[in-house]
Parts: structure tokens; C-alpha cells; sequence
């Protein structure tokens, strides 16, 4: 799965896996208002349709302007309502502190790390179908590693 265009000053990847039937997308690098716009794209793009489940892992950013939360926020939208759940984890201390000042964590809730994303977004929605169509479509459990990648422009996303 792979997104290419022309999009520069891209200091931002994103690498899926799945977890225990939860889909974790993991953020390295920046988010700011010049790749917000493509980071949402490539959010949406890597999510197979009917997706119920999203763990979204910080721990690799280290800056997220409002822009960036903004595309959050829109995400959250996506896993409301019954047997969806979404959750941010892994978020760095100026990150997190903005997160929770601005009320966002009243709206998505915040865990200290993707496993206890996992388990909390587990425990929500009955992932085991979804896991289970993933399979059926040739997508396995990936390993961190060998996760998906955007690559936008000159940079990785």
C-alpha cells in the first residue's frame, strides 16, 4: 500500500500494523499545518473500509501544531458509535499536555502506550471479525516493521 505524489516539506510517516485485531497507526516526526492536509489523506487511505478500530501511536512525534489535532479530531469522528473505539497512545510530554488542555482527552481517550490502547479498544469492540475479514482481504498481523508505508514527495509519510 503505497501513496506517491508531489507533496513537499513532508516530515511525517506513518506505518501501520495490527494488534490483537486493532489497527495501530504509528506517527514519526512533525505535524504542522504544511502536511496536515496529506497526513489526514494518507490516515484515511491506509484504513481498510468499515475499519472499527483505530490505536493511533505518538510516541515517535515530536511536535503537533493545532493542525495536526484538528486531523484527530476529525479521525475520532470515524469511531463513534457502537463497537468502534479509537485511542491515542505513546504521546510525548508537550504533545500530551496540549492534548489535555485543549479537552481533547474528553474526547479521545489517552493511554501511556499501545498496549494499553490496545487492550482498552479490545475490550470496547468485538475485534475478533474484523481481524478475521483483515485476513480474509491478505492483510496478516504485520510486525512494526513491516508495516505499510506512505511515501509523499521527497519524504516518507
Amino acid at each position: 500500500m503505497a501513496l506517491d505524489g508531489d507533496v513537499r516539506n513532508m516530515d511525517v510517516q506513518v506505518s501501520w500494523n495490527r494488534d490483537a485485531g486493532v489497527l495501530v497507526a504509528s506517527l514519526t516526526g512533525r505535524v504542522d499545518g504544511s502536511n496536515s492536509a496529506a497526513l489526514h489523506e494518507a490516515l484515511k487511505e491506509g484504513m481498510p473500509e468499515g475499519e472499527r478500530t483505530l490505536a493511533l501511536d505518538c510516541a515517535q512525534l515530536t511536535y503537533m501544531s493545532s493542525a495536526g489535532l484538528r486531523v484527530v479530531l476529525d479521525m475520532s469522528r470515524r469511531f463513534q458509535g457502537p463497537n468502534r473505539a479509537m485511542g491515542l497512545c505513546g504521546l510525548p510530554e508537550g504533545i500530551e499536555s496540549v492534548v489535555r488542555l485543549s479537552g481533547f482527552d474528553k474526547i479521545i481517550p489517552v493511554h501511556e502506550s499501545v498496549a494499553d490502547a490496545v487492550a482498552a479498544i479490545a475490550s470496547k469492540v468485538d475485534v475478533g471479525p474484523a481481524a478475521d475479514a483483515a485476513e480474509e482481504a491478505g492483510e496478516d498481523e504485520q510486525e512494526s516493521s513491516g508495516g505499510f508505508r506512505f511515501r509523499l514527495g521527497d519524504r516518507s509519510l
